[in-house]
């Protein structure tokens, strides 16, 4: 008789748990990415309507709280009442640092540093040529 070469059950059960262990480590990963990519296109959401706050007129907000629609409604006509309602749901503490002065012979640049705070804090710099 021939001896049948086969699987003892250990040897069954150590592939077992090595799989095991694989198919955590993709979940794991899987998971991460989808965590990751969340928080990424929320972030660029809130950057997105951070624009909306970078208007000429900043400076005079300094620590203030406003929404959206306060600050862009002196330059833009909104009508529909849902993008009003929109636009004032989105707001930010607005802080204003002390301007710089750089003095050149050919260009004075006055610097101001914008900082809009909400969920994620966001730094702006604004340059102005005298």
């Amino acid at each position: 008789m021939r001896g049948h070469s086969a699987f003892t059950i250990i040897e069954v059960l150590v592939s077992v748990v090595l799989i095991s262990i694989v198919v955590l480590g993709v979940i794991k990963i899987e998971q991460d990415s989808k965590r990751i990519s969340l928080y990424l296109l929320d972030r660029g959401k809130v950057e997105l309507s951070n624009t909306l706050f970078l208007g000429r007129d900043i400076k005079k907000y300094h620590k203030d709280e406003k929404d959206a629609y306060s600050i862009i409604s002196s330059r833009f006509k909104i009508s529909k009442l849902k993008d009003r309602e929109v636009l004032r749901e989105i707001k930010r503490k607005i802080f204003i640092s002390d301007p710089v002065e750089l003095s050149d012979d050919l260009i004075p640049v006055v610097i101001d540093e914008i900082m809009l705070k909400d969920q994620y804090s966001s730094r702006f710099m604004h340059f102005e040529v005298r």
